[in-house]
């Protein structure tokens, strides 16, 4: 199935904008599952049943936005990858050649 024309105006960097924006998104919340799941591994003993099922919370959390991360890092290279090989190639560090 081919896209429609008018989706053919919007340039690859500004889809890969988009998704950038969900990636450095999801790299905060990350980074604070992070710092919940070191945090509440210290005081799990203080906190009972509550702190370990807030570290598996945490742990959860930080597997999906690690997994969100790469997905959307991989929809954006992916998506910009030239037709053929000559093509510079666009991605979050910008034009290199392949």
């Amino acid at each position: 199935m081919d896209e429609p024309k008018w989706m053919h105006k919007i340039s690859n960097s500004t889809v890969c904008n988009f998704f950038y924006f969900f990636f450095v998104l999801y790299a905060a919340f990350t980074v604070l599952a992070l710092v919940t799941m070191i945090g509440t591994f210290f005081a799990v003993k203080k906190l009972g049943t509550a702190g370990i099922i807030m570290s598996v919370q945490a742990v959860l959390t930080f597997l999906l936005g690690t997994i969100m991360m790469a997905f959307y890092y991989l929809i954006c290279d992916r998506a910009l990858l030239p037709l053929a090989a000559e093509k510079p190639h666009e991605s979050f560090i910008g034009k290199v050649k392949l």
